[in-house]
């Protein structure tokens, strides 16, 4: 199995792409391309993966994303179980030359936008651009390329936004990674609740354990093992917030084995305690 590296086509009619995706979940897998993305989530949820980013998502989830900047949305495993739920986005794909070879002034903010996309970015508030998005998927023509001139300033002079990955594209990842770096997803999050062993993933991409943890620290910046509490400690973030799970039930949910090791975890990426956090939202709800 080769590397994705996408090829994207587009009509003579069109400067850029806008594809609608409604789908029982996402089905693209960790892929790359030469295009700028910019990518609004109208349903769904699940963690979103952006070069050395692991984030969860959730509807209102908007992020552009720079040339050759690995991604991917994985939807929650309830999506893969149950027909009747359903993720859809709306994509644009982009390529530089449709800002001009020489920045115009006018263009100043925008090219600056563009520059910083290489990390990913994501814009917080992005619900608020929903309605934006949705008239200009019905424009035509030169209506439609300054309303979406339009939307990018808005989008860089909107002060809500944050930068997703600590690594920028070429420098990140290499194309035959791909399917590689897959496998290990999926992997993690078939056994996310359970022990995930470090001896049986290397074994899995036919890597010894050394040469594993080597090669996964140098591309996500960190250890298997705190990319892991990562995630975990992500997904118990949402139970606290949105379930009347105990704490000790959320730690085990979550796929920690231990009580006060998941307290220490949570407080290290938190700065609360977990049942601090918990009650949080019980005052919000």
């Amino acid at each position: 199995m080769r590397a994705i590296n996408e090829q994207l086509f587009y009509s003579n009619q069109q400067s850029f792409l806008l594809s609608e995706f409604k789908q029982n979940y996402f089905d693209s897998p960790w892929h790359f391309h030469n295009e700028y993305e910019l990518t609004y989530i109208n349903s769904g949820y699940g963690t979103r993966f952006v070069g050395t980013s692991a984030e969860l998502f959730t509807a209102g989830d908007f992020v552009l994303i720079g040339p050759k900047l690995p991604h991917y949305w994985r939807c929650d495993t309830v999506f893969y179980e149950r027909k009747e739920l359903i993720a859809k986005s709306q994509v644009f794909q982009f390529k530089e030359d449709l800002f001009f070879t020489q920045e115009l002034p006018e263009m100043k903010n925008i090219h600056l936008l563009l520059k910083k996309a290489t990390s990913g970015i994501q814009f917080i508030d992005g619900k608020k651009y929903e309605k934006q998005i949705k008239v200009l998927g019905r424009l035509t023509g030169i209506h439609r390329l300054l309303a979406f001139y339009t939307l990018l300033e808005e989008l860089s002079l909107d002060t809500n936004q944050r930068l997703l990955s600590t690594t920028q594209s070429s420098q990140f990842y290499q194309a035959k990674d791909s399917a590689r770096f897959q496998k290990i997803l999926n992997y993690v999050f078939d056994n996310l609740e359970q022990e995930i062993s470090l001896e049986i993933i290397a074994e899995k991409v036919h890597m010894s354990k050394s040469s594993f943890c080597k090669y996964f620290k140098k591309r996500t910046k960190t250890t298997f093992t705190e990319y892991i509490n990562g995630l975990r400690i992500a997904k118990a973030s949402k139970l606290l917030s949105e379930s009347d799970l105990t704490i000790s039930e959320v730690c085990f949910t979550s796929g920690f084995n231990s009580l006060s090791y998941f307290n220490r975890q949570f407080k290290k990426r938190k700065n609360i305690s977990p049942t601090a956090y918990a009650k949080l939202y019980q005052v919000k709800k």
